[in-house]
């Protein structure tokens, strides 16, 4: 039960969906249920007339002296300025505005930031018009910009990403990536035959030639890839020649249709084409895999391979398809590392969960109050 003397104002510019499974809203309905675990929360979320009416109430408690002891807010992936449907910056100053009132009225303000993807080159290839494309990256940087005043508090992805946002030396930033809200322990798997599962999207940025192909070359070890049904269609005429009849296909969505290929699989991947964006991502894919037990393949100079690797939840390995086969060889021929990796893995699991980040951000929120 949470405790009823805790009280957080979460702010987020957009309507607030639990049961979404969109990979960019699925966060914002996450932290929402840790959040009331951790204490009461008043949620301030929807159109922008919303938001309006539920800051009034927040600005009327604290005249009337209700304490919270912070606020945590979660961006976008668009510019705070354009979620309304119509995506026209028509309330550029509604919600950067309540954020620097609270730090006025002395509330700790945390806001997680999520992406970057707009400052890369692939963003240009959105399919949007120019000048669409140029007036939300103003927009972007008008956010920025906003932060440096209204946000004591920036929590990133990884704090590689930290890097390319700049919000002036006052802003404390910290990592905060996404985490999982798997309760039950999942059973062993056997560690043999050695059966692995990847789950999400195959887009460019999830580029998997290699892998297949070393699967392909090790016909003792099983691949089963789970993707959407257009995005698989759409590429499969580029992966068919490295895909032998030990790697299959399916498409399932959720979290119970995703369960029987989880119980089955023995190791998870993560292994994936270089990309200078995959260098801070924080996939969501990566903490569901910990959270259902599974060790994980995860690409070298990857965040994901710095996380597996660097808690030994797994191995990291160069996207070479020798090396990729070496090591599923290896591992065919000593399924013991498979059973210890799935014990580490266990070890870890709850420094993982939605609750354990919520506890991380409140214990970071609280360490820049200034009314202590």
């Amino acid at each position: 039960m949470p405790s009823q003397e805790r009280r957080c104002v979460y702010h987020v510019p957009y309507p607030i969906d639990a049961n979404t499974t969109v990979g960019g809203q699925v966060r914002a309905g996450k932290m929402l249920t840790a959040l009331q675990n951790w204490g009461e929360v008043w949620t301030v979320s929807g159109s922008a007339a919303q938001r309006r009416r539920m800051m009034g109430q927040v600005r009327r408690a604290i005249r009337k002296g209700v304490h919270f002891d912070f606020c945590y807010s979660e961006s976008s992936t668009m510019p705070t300025t354009m979620t309304e449907p119509h995506h026209l910056p028509l309330h550029p100053f509604l919600d950067l505005s309540f954020l620097s009132w609270l730090r006025a009225a002395r509330v700790p303000v945390g806001l997680f930031y999520r992406d970057v993807y707009w400052k890369f080159p692939v963003y240009d290839d959105n399919g949007l018009p120019r000048y669409q494309q140029l007036a939300a990256k103003t927009m972007y940087r008008y956010d920025l910009l906003g932060y440096r005043s209204s946000v004591d508090v920036l929590f990133l992805p990884s704090l590689r990403m930290g890097e390319l946002v700049d919000v002036g030396p006052r802003v404390c930033k910290e990592a905060l990536p996404p985490g999982h809200d798997i309760t039950d322990a999942p059973p062993e798997p056997a560690s043999s035959p050695l059966s692995l599962f990847y789950v999400g999207g195959m887009g460019s940025l999830y580029q998997m030639h290699e892998l297949c192909a070393a699967v392909t070359a090790v016909p003792e070890v099983s691949l089963t890839i789970c993707t959407r049904p257009s995005e698989w269609e759409s590429l499969r005429a580029t992966y068919e020649p490295v895909m032998g009849p030990n790697i299959s296909v399916v498409h399932a969505n959720g979290k119970e249709a995703l369960a029987p290929y989880f119980a089955a699989a023995n190791v998870a991947l993560m292994v994936f084409k270089p990309d200078d964006y995959r260098d801070f991502a924080a996939p969501l894919k990566l903490f569901e895999y910990i959270g259902n037990g599974k060790p994980i393949m995860a690409t070298t100079g990857s965040l994901a391979g710095d996380i597996v690797g660097g808690d030994q939840l797994g191995w990291v390995v160069d996207y070479d398809r020798e090396e990729i086969a070496g090591v599923l060889q290896r591992l065919v021929a000593h399924p013991e590392e498979v059973t210890a990796a799935h014990q580490r893995v266990m070890a870890a699991r709850d420094q993982h969960t939605w609750d354990a980040r919520v506890a991380q951000l409140a214990g970071t929120l609280a360490s820049v109050d200034r009314r202590r």
